[in-house]
């Protein structure tokens, strides 16, 4: 699509959106694209308020929304509202992959798909929310987060635990942790895993592997979802607040760790002499106080968080 987009500006002007980066030959196409940023959508779902340009698009979309499709893939058992939905997914069994990525050589039916596909190896973040300031590499991954920003029913319910999600293919992916099968294990511990993503970021715990860099400070992290919460402190955006002094933090888990100023919980207790501490790296630092060259201390286990600012506070006698 963007080979024939290029070739076709040779012949024709092509219309470039002003809300994000994207060109559409046809200025209908254009006009309803745009529609998706200004909001003028004039045909809402009933169900998860999610709105759309014309009828028919709203229509298709109402299928995510039933349990019991009528159209049933003999191949891989995935179902269908649609019959040229099931058509188009049944080219994917009955040929091979035809687009391959040069990175990473993952493969493809479609060229579209590996076009959108070669944008998460670009550095390139082109899509930001207007909420948070977050950006993006594709513009599926920021519409599916502008929906944590949109108040409304959560229509999908995990009947293990009553957690609720706004769309069906989040509500699956939640529910194989409730799942007793793991089939991905850690060669280094043998601790075990629903995904191969979640052991993979696991195994940077033994290996020491910190891929994310943060291009302000250049401090390095594990996983990028502490990078994007490190990034907030840079940002300033501080969007947890305590409802008991107003201190505000930029994590939910620093806010967790102040609010215990204030309830008097200290969870992290020494085993040699039994002083308590608010946070797991307070007790780490006092475990040294006990350590000999006779009697060597091991580390307390460490948690997935990094510390907050919060200052050390043994307890009071």
């Amino acid at each position: 699509m963007g080979e024939l987009k290029e070739h076709l500006k040779n012949h024709q002007p092509v219309h470039s959106c002003s809300h994000c980066p994207k060109t559409f030959v046809s200025i209908a196409t254009l006009n309803q694209h745009i529609a998706k940023h200004t909001g003028n959508s004039l045909f809402v779902c009933d169900v998860c308020g999610k709105a759309f340009t014309n009828l028919s698009a709203l229509n298709l979309h109402r299928w995510v929304h039933v349990e019991k499709k009528p159209h049933k893939c003999d191949v891989c058992l995935k179902t269908f509202g649609v019959l040229s939905q099931l058509t188009a997914h049944r080219k994917a069994h009955d040929s091979g992959d035809k687009y391959h990525c040069d990175i990473c050589s993952k493969s493809f039916n479609l060229r579209r798909s590996l076009t959108q596909h070669r944008l998460i190896h670009s550095g390139e973040r082109l899509y930001s929310c207007k909420v948070c300031q977050k950006h993006f590499k594709l513009e599926g991954t920021l519409r599916a987060h502008m929906a944590t920003h949109t108040v409304r029913d959560r229509a999908f319910l995990c009947h293990v635990c009553c957690k609720t999600f706004l769309s069906r293919t989040t509500l699956m992916a939640h529910i194989k942790i409730h799942s007793s099968n793991r089939p991905f294990v850690c060669s280094v511990c043998s601790k075990s895993f629903v995904a191969k993503a979640e052991l993979k970021k696991h195994t940077r715990i033994h290996t020491g592997e910190t891929p994310y860099e943060c291009t302000d400070c250049g401090r390095f992290f594990r996983q990028k979802a502490n990078l994007d919460s490190h990034m907030k402190i840079h940002l300033g955006i501080r969007q947890f607040v305590c409802s008991m002094c107003g201190k505000e933090c930029s994590r939910r888990e620093h806010l967790k760790v102040h609010m215990r100023t204030h309830n008097g919980e200290r969870p992290y207790k020494c085993p040699l002499c039994d002083k308590t501490f608010t946070q797991s790296h307070c007790l780490k630092t006092h475990a040294k106080s006990h350590q000999t060259e006779e009697v060597p201390v091991l580390d307390p286990q460490e948690t997935p968080i990094q510390p907050s600012l919060e200052p050390c506070q043994p307890e009071s006698k």
